[in-house]
């Protein structure tokens, strides 16, 4: 595995992706994945085909599946293997071939590029066309313009490298969809154009960016950020929040308030003035008077682009819409998962009871019900009417009569389409469609499996074993216990009991690897701290000795397997303490309390009181 960023090349080429638009995603064929800390896009490698690639939240390919190897991103760049050639790619795709120490993502035709620790930019050929010489840099944005940084101070050139503001200032920003820019000097911030003519004094304490969110543009270019171009751009000065224009000047007429937010995508903005919050339009006009105790967004997770709000006066919260219309009233606010694709709002009335509409106030389920939740991966909802459960469709027919103590889907949205339009559920320990017919019953639990929800863990007089979702027995019902997480310590092990002891089973096959005749103490990813005949041992994950039954009792330091100085292994022989080797080699006699001080948890004291 290769960490290093610097590679002698002399050009740029474009990764060319193969078709990704029958990759499989599903959970079954992930073998591996892990969150890249620098793009919090997803690592993953599939087991077919079997090469590594990039998705980011929305699931979406954005790195293809065509690489035998791919490190996280670090400074841009991800080291990646192929066909034996060794390079790193751009978050692009591209496959960067040139003398740099680290290179970011293209932006207006530009890439920033380090080589000996000071920053330049790069054409598309992979050449300098102004040469490295600062200490940070921004990219280029519309106005033409990049935020540069030298000797701690900062400013703005142009793309032959000119300096349009001087390179003089403490900090300064700017956003993709804005030719003004904003300078920082003495804690107060101005305003100037992309040809570097002031707009204002220095006077602001803070210029608020927005979001302008387009859902139904390609991903990359459905978020666009800005401070005036929504607009009017929000501004704090001496204690007041005021709505500028493009000329730093203000935006309408009564333009000052105790408290507001940036507008939204549907260009509306909440205000408050003396106590009451209300919300305008970009003219400045109050669509919503000043005349609520407080209003937010339906959905905070989502800043800028919210389709609801929640406006309170007294106890009684007004459901409003993107267009500000009110939809509905309730006692409590709204917060249910946004979903772009699906503008129904479930929400109590002040009957105390739950029912959806759509984002027009259409009521679309009647408000009668005392639980009401949407079934990942399905287009039906759970519902309850006191303790009683079952399933309706977003029309309001039921589907699964509402007389069940707990109902819950199968197979959720990581399983394949084709599994989820079965249209199976758990209802009271049994499998029913969505007919109501019976499909497996007969069982005192049920548990799908982790990875495969067709395979269940079920159990009868206290039995446990493993089924297939058609009922037949894949591991006969002969045990105490059976581990359902398999991703984490032990990997790819169900952990079993009979009586006092333990085994493991492999996974998907459940056959017998370690045999139930363990006591187990301490299991990581890949081995296990066991007891076998009054003796204590290690053992891997496929029942081979690491360390000899030898010892009377064997510890782990706490915090083992972290990765850290804790990697220690303590043992008991007799009298005597050791610490040990993962072979079980001796490597230093220790004292009964570094034993017991070391494998313990630590006793963390109390902060003092003041």
């Amino acid at each position: 595995m290769k960490y290093f960023i610097f590679l002698f090349f002399s050009f740029i080429v474009s990764c060319q992706s193969k078709s990704q638009d029958k990759i499989d995603l599903s959970r079954k064929n992930i073998s591996y994945f892990e969150k890249d800390a620098e793009t919090g896009w997803t690592r993953i490698l599939l087991n077919k085909p079997n090469k590594w690639g990039f998705i980011n939240n929305d699931s979406v390919v954005i790195i293809p599946f065509e690489y035998d190897f791919l490190n996280p991103f670090e400074n841009g760049l991800a080291y990646a293997k192929n066909d034996g050639k060794e390079f790193f790619i751009t978050k692009k795709n591209l496959k960067l071939e040139g003398d740099f120490d680290a290179v970011d993502s293209f932006s207006e035709g530009l890439a920033s590029a380090k080589r000996n620790n000071k920053w330049g930019f790069i054409n598309s050929e992979g050449k300098f066309v102004i040469p490295p010489q600062y200490d940070k840099v921004d990219c280029f944005r519309p106005s033409g313009l990049c935020a540069v940084q030298k000797n701690g101070k900062w400013g703005f050139i142009d793309k032959t490298g000119k300096e349009i503001i001087p390179i003089i200032y403490p900090e300064v920003n700017q956003q993709m969809q804005d030719v003004n820019v904003i300078v920082k000097k003495n804690g107060k911030w101005a305003i100037f154009d992309n040809l570097g003519k002031q707009l204002s004094d220095f006077v602001y304490d803070k210029i608020h960016r927005t979001d302008i969110i387009d859902f139904s543009k390609d991903f990359f270019k459905r978020d666009a950020s800005t401070y005036f171009e929504n607009g009017a751009a929000l501004v704090e000065k001496d204690g007041k929040f005021e709505f500028i224009n493009l000329k730093a000047q203000a935006a309408f007429p009564n333009n000052k308030f105790d408290s507001a937010t940036v507008f939204d995508t549907f260009k509306n903005a909440i205000v408050k003035r003396n106590g009451k919050y209300g919300m305008i339009k970009t003219n400045g006009e109050f669509k919503i008077p000043l005349e609520y105790d407080f209003i937010e967004p339906y959905d905070t997770h989502h800043g800028s682009y919210s389709e609801y709000y929640n406006a309170r006066k007294g106890k009684i919260y007004h459901i409003l819409n993107k267009e500000l219309k009110e939809i509905g009233l309730s006692y409590e606010p709204v917060y249910n998962d946004f979903k772009i694709n699906d503008l129904t709002i479930i929400f109590r009335n002040l009957k105390n009871k739950l029912g959806m509409v759509d984002w027009q106030g259409k009521v679309l389920v009647q408000f009668i019900y005392d639980r009401m939740d949407e079934i990942e991966g399905t287009s039906f909802l759970r519902v309850a009417i006191g303790d009683k459960f079952g399933v309706i469709d977003k029309k309001g027919t039921v589907k699964i009569p509402i007389k069940y103590k707990e109902i819950y889907s199968l197979y959720d949205k990581f399983d394949d389409k084709e599994l989820q339009n079965k249209k199976l559920f758990i209802a009271d320990q049994k499998i029913i469609n969505i007919e109501n017919n019976i499909i497996l019953d007969g069982y005192g639990t049920l548990q799908p499996v982790f990875y495969n929800s067709n395979k269940l863990i079920v159990s009868k007089n206290k039995k446990f074993g493993i089924v297939d979702v058609n009922g037949k027995i894949l591991l006969p019902l002969q045990y105490d216990e059976i581990s359902n997480w398999v991703e984490y310590g032990p990997e790819e092990r169900h952990i079993v009991k009979k009586g006092n002891f333990y085994g493991m089973l492999e996974y998907e096959t459940f056959k017998e690897k370690i045999p139930v005749v363990y006591e187990f103490g301490f299991i990581t990813h890949n081995m296990a701290f066991a007891k076998k005949n009054n003796k204590y041992g290690i053992i891997d994950l496929d029942n081979k000795v690491v360390c000899p039954f030898i010892y009377d009792d064997l510890k782990p330091a706490f915090a083992y397997s972290f990765g850290n100085d804790n990697d220690k292994i303590y043992a008991k022989k007799g009298k005597d303490f050791y610490e040990i080797n993962l072979q079980g080699k001796i490597l230093r006699t220790v004292s009964k309390k570094e034993f017991l001080e070391k494998t313990s948890e630590p006793n963390l004291q109390p902060p003092p009181q003041r």
